[in-house]
């Protein structure tokens, strides 16, 4: 006859279950007790990343906060300096105001901080989710993408003023930049995807 106790140990963040061995010998008059000891078996990890707040998402939102919250002090900052008297002032003897620079710089940070807290969000989407390591360098690339656009956009009012004669040249010098990221994911999206089906093929043989 066994005697079961659950105990939970909030210190240790673990779940035992204490379990008592008791032996019983038959007699003449009966079934009487021989010997009981106990042992602590069946430890079920709950570690605090499970009960946390953001629960499954606990290993990518750190990079996702810090990515977020820097875009949102920048668009804050531009906007304030955007509101200053005579920002809107061309520089003397150019025809460049004074708010292109202030949103080139601010933009320029902007999309260094995508780009850089973007990697850093695919990767712990890769170290967190190993069946989703496939599509890690797709999200990797988003963010490029969208780092190379906002550059596009900040820069444009200070770069346009010297392609008047080819306005066409200055987008394309941007889809050029972008194309080397797009080539590069499409070559390791299908080196992957060939390399996860080719494993798969071996093991059914």
């Amino acid at each position: 006859m066994d005697r079961f106790l659950l105990r939970y140990e909030p210190g240790m963040k673990k779940v035992v279950t204490r379990i008592w061995w008791c032996g019983f010998q038959q007699g003449n008059i009966g079934w009487h007790l021989v010997s009981c000891s106990n042992g602590e078996e069946n430890m079920t990890n709950t570690s605090s990343g499970s009960n946390s707040t953001w629960g499954a998402f606990t290993p990518v939102m750190p990079a996702f906060i810090r990515l977020i919250a820097g875009v949102i002090v920048l668009v804050i900052i531009e906007a304030v300096v955007l509101g200053f008297p005579g920002i809107g002032q061309n520089i003397s003897g150019s025809s460049i105001s004074i708010a292109n620079i202030a949103v080139f710089m601010i933009g320029l940070v902007v999309a260094l901080i995508v780009f850089k807290f973007g990697t850093q969000l695919a990767k712990a989407v890769s170290d967190a989710y190993k069946n989703y390591q496939t599509y890690v360098p797709l999200l990797a690339y988003i963010f490029q993408i969208i780092a190379i656009v906002i550059l596009y956009n900040v820069s444009s009012g200070i770069a346009t003023q010297y392609f008047t004669s080819a306005p066409w040249a200055y987008p394309l010098i941007f889809l050029l930049i972008a194309l080397m990221p797009t080539l590069k994911v499409v070559v390791n999206l299908v080196h992957n995807l060939e390399g996860s089906s080719g494993t798969k093929h071996s093991q059914n043989n």
